[in-house]
């Protein structure tokens, strides 16, 4: 049985691959311009010494990367390795939260405490992978819909840091 492929409007596909290609592209240039602070998080979160160099710049590159393909006629490949990246985020700080283990998310950006909500935000990201990486009914995209993409992306974005804004507001500062 041959599954058909989901094929939506550019508009339903370009803004969850827009705004996921944003959120890995601050993530990984977040990284890499602090990459001492990205490897202290690799520590914390017991990865074995020998791999954390290695990482310290692939796990960047590859958001970095994955992120570009979103915004490529390779969006598929893009939003796949999204949601690779997602779930083994969430899957690590699953298990780290369930170890009791207080650690910084190591998301990027200001401290922001593991939680139970982080793990689920990385869950529902994947859900917008399966637009992004969607077919496009053929139809022409025009000022509007990219100024409507754009709008969009911008929203998301303040949602994402009011999100953070709660998250970090709620919890108690903890050693780094």
């Amino acid at each position: 049985m041959n599954a058909t492929p989901l094929t939506l409007d550019p508009l339903a596909v370009w803004i969850p691959a827009a705004w996921l290609a944003t959120l890995l592209l601050h993530a990984g240039l977040v990284k890499l311009l602090d990459r001492s602070l990205f490897v202290q998080h690799l520590g914390a979160y017991r990865v074995p010494d020998a791999l954390i160099t290695p990482l310290s710049g692939a796990m960047p590159l590859a958001e970095i990367g994955f992120g570009l393909l979103l915004l490529s006629p390779w969006r598929e490949v893009g939003a796949a390795g999204a949601t690779a990246l997602l779930l083994l985020y969430a899957s690590t700080m699953a298990w780290h939260r369930k170890a009791g283990r207080r650690l910084d998310c190591g998301c990027g950006g200001e401290p922001l405490p593991l939680s139970w909500a982080l793990v689920l935000r990385n869950l529902v990201l994947t859900l917008l992978c399966l637009p992004a990486s969607a077919s496009l009914v053929p139809r022409e995209m025009h000022l509007a819909d990219y100024g409507v993409t754009l709008g969009a992306v911008l929203l998301g974005s303040l949602l994402w840091a009011a999100f953070h804004q709660v998250l970090r507001q709620t919890r108690r500062p903890f050693p780094i």
